[in-house]
């Protein structure tokens, strides 16, 4: 398996995972219902390197995408690749820390998780596949 999603490489389920809801979100930001970035926070990198970006604030644990609505609105979304994908010890801390802050964490394992979620924080459906999606996922949590 590569490292790098490179031409013909493949990509590890949880790069795959991020790639789709980084498309997603494209789509809402597209149409000003929200901002988001990512922070790289995994990877490998070299000792050196590592010393760099520790020192100008990567942390370890911090949620995989920040997300900004509108008026203030702001959460978190840890991206986790199938069922058995456990959140590591420093992602439970930062998760515990920003919800005692009084910010909302959210685990997703797949897309149709991330589309519950910006319902969730009443982010408007994006088109005619997002209300099939939309619901999809309202009828399944009945």
């Amino acid at each position: 398996m590569s490292r790098c999603a490179g031409v013909g490489a493949v990509m590890r389920p949880e790069e795959a995972l991020q790639r789709s809801v980084v498309d997603l979100l494209a789509l809402y930001e597209a149409r000003s219902l929200l901002a988001f970035a990512h922070v790289p926070n995994g990877g490998r990198r070299s000792k050196a390197e590592a010393g760099a970006f520790k020192a100008m604030g990567v942390r370890a644990g911090v949620p995989d995408l920040l997300i900004w609505t509108p008026g203030g609105g702001h959460f978190a979304i840890e991206l986790k690749a199938g069922r058995r994908a456990a959140l590591s010890d420093a992602q439970v801390v930062w998760h515990s820390t920003l919800e005692n802050l009084g910010h909302r964490v959210y685990v997703c394992r797949s897309v149709d998780d991330v589309e519950r979620c910006l319902r969730a924080e009443s982010v408007p459906p994006v088109g005619t596949l997002a209300v099939a999606i939309s619901a999809d996922v309202q009828e399944r949590t009945r």
